[in-house]
């Protein structure tokens, strides 16, 4: 009875870890919200304006980043392979500058300049901070 039980909650612990390990992109996007909001000063009016945008704008984005990425996991065998795969890797980069730029006019429209580059830099140091966190976690 007592292994079972030391094993149980061995396996409740292993289970434990592995969860906190788990990307969830949910809270991902809470805690960069509730950043971006502190970081750049956000009344709550302007938040409710602004992150619908911003949301929208990295859904369009993040699937031009799964074909841009998708070149790394391409296995090109010839050199009309190669050049077609960058071609459309270069076209889904470019896509996704263009988005950006877009909704940046968009950004201008709802918050003052000073605001949105607060909302960028903001946004930049965010996610430094994660790669850095995700970084420490795996060593």
């Amino acid at each position: 009875m007592k292994k079972t039980t030391i094993l149980l909650l061995l396996l409740v612990a292993a289970m434990q870890v592995s969860a906190q390990r788990k990307f969830d992109p949910a809270r991902f996007r809470a805690d960069l919200h509730r950043y971006i909001t502190v970081e750049a000063a956000l009344t709550q009016a302007e938040a409710e304006k602004f992150f619908p945008l911003y949301d929208e704008m990295k859904d369009k984005q993040r699937e031009l980043h799964r074909v841009s990425h998708a070149f790394f996991r391409q296995n090109a065998n010839s050199d009309a392979a190669c050049r077609s795969l960058i071609v459309r890797r270069d076209k889904a980069e470019l896509q996704m500058k263009v988005i950006e730029k877009k909704y940046h006019e968009k950004f201008l429209q709802v918050l003052p300049p000073m605001k949105v580059y607060k909302i960028l830099y903001a946004e930049a140091k965010f996610h430094r901070q994660a790669f850095k966190k995700a970084a420490q976690k795996d060593d």
